[in-house]
């Protein structure tokens, strides 16, 4: 690794974190979680996540659609100004259709693949060269990556083992500029849950069932992980995964 890169112990770096999906309940606990710690995090999110009222959103919001690339330029364009680097991308856009045998859509399937596996390569694309050395790029995953136990989530759950893949080789890559790459994959957070979400795991008291812990996660426990990541005190972490899922893989 070149000179320069190593951050040493106790060093503060701040700046601003570009968070896709802020609007979410996850995102909006990353973003107030990243602003505790000194950073300036902007909320990148579809137009139907902007609060009614500007004043009800705690961080700065800017509009972005991760299946467009388009989009994703103007927003970033809109966020960082010229010679500007930033310390971070938190890539947490992500969607959940369900994709039984026998049912399945192939829009959904197409949307899943355009969220959660290309909208991310298409954030990195635009961002990479923005982010200073020692920076650091979060991936937020799942653990249907790694368990097989929610019938009906099969294909949710390829593109968050892609994201997993996609996270090593990213680390790979961008370890020579200094940006560190991590994924967090949590299990099932206390979030109003979709449809497709309610259908596959059963709901909340039936995720719990899963985990040593016998609950589901807070936002803000994802959050702090996340943050973690970001920050220098993970400076010799990379490429790696790691699950907040209430010990659901491990046993």
């Amino acid at each position: 690794m070149p000179d320069g890169i190593t951050l040493q112990k106790g060093t503060t770096v701040t700046g601003t974190v570009i968070v896709t999906g802020g609007g979410g309940v996850i995102g909006r606990a990353i973003c107030a979680r990243l602003a505790g710690s000194g950073y300036t995090p902007v909320a990148a999110d579809l137009e139907a996540a902007v609060p009614e009222s500007a004043s009800s959103f705690e961080h700065d919001f800017v509009v972005m659609d991760v299946t467009s690339t388009e989009s994703i330029r103007a927003a970033v364009a809109a966020v960082v100004r010229e010679d500007e680097t930033i310390a971070g991308v938190v890539n947490c856009a992500g969607i959940l259709r369900d994709s039984f045998v026998g049912e399945l859509d192939e829009a959904k399937l197409d949307l899943m693949f355009q969220v959660n596996i290309a909208g991310m390569a298409r954030v990195v694309e635009a961002t990479a060269d923005l982010i200073r050395v020692g920076g650091s790029i979060v991936n937020v995953g799942s653990l249907t990556g790694h368990f097989g136990r929610f019938t009906g989530a099969s294909v949710y759950g390829a593109t968050k083992a892609g994201i997993a893949a996609y996270t090593r080789y990213l680390a790979a890559e961008l370890a020579p500029r200094g940006i560190r790459v991590n994924n967090v994959a949590p299990g099932v957070i206390r979030a109003p849950m979709s449809p497709s979400m309610a259908r596959v795991s059963g709901g909340e008291e039936a995720s719990a069932a899963h985990a040593m812990l016998k609950r589901i996660g807070e936002p803000h426990e994802v959050a702090e992980v996340v943050e973690f990541f970001v920050s220098p005190r993970s400076s010799f972490v990379t490429g790696q995964t790691l699950l907040v899922d209430g010990g659901v893989v491990a046993w």
